[in-house]
């Protein structure tokens, strides 16, 4: 699978268990980044290159998203690895 390929399902996942149109990019520039813009009429994500390399923080982003996405805000750090704890 090519790396457009991956994105593209990136994107249908977190569309799909959300309900919600998102509008996905990634940053090359910043490896690491996981950016959520809510206020948009359409939630845009911004995910860092290493969701390309690394698949547990490809997961863990996709997951992050979705649980801000449905809460309508992003989610503090403890927050979220209460949430992961949980799952």
């Amino acid at each position: 699978m090519d790396d457009q390929e991956f994105l593209d399902r990136i994107k249908a996942k977190i569309e799909r268990l959300t309900g919600t149109e998102i509008r996905l990019h990634l940053d090359v520039a910043s490896e690491n980044q996981i950016k959520l813009d809510l206020e948009r009429p359409i939630p845009e994500v911004t995910l860092g290159s290493n969701i390309l390399q690394h698949s547990g923080f490809a997961r863990m982003a996709i997951e992050y998203a979705v649980a801000s996405i449905r809460q309508k805000r992003e989610l503090g750090l403890l927050e979220f690895q209460v949430l992961m704890a949980r799952n």
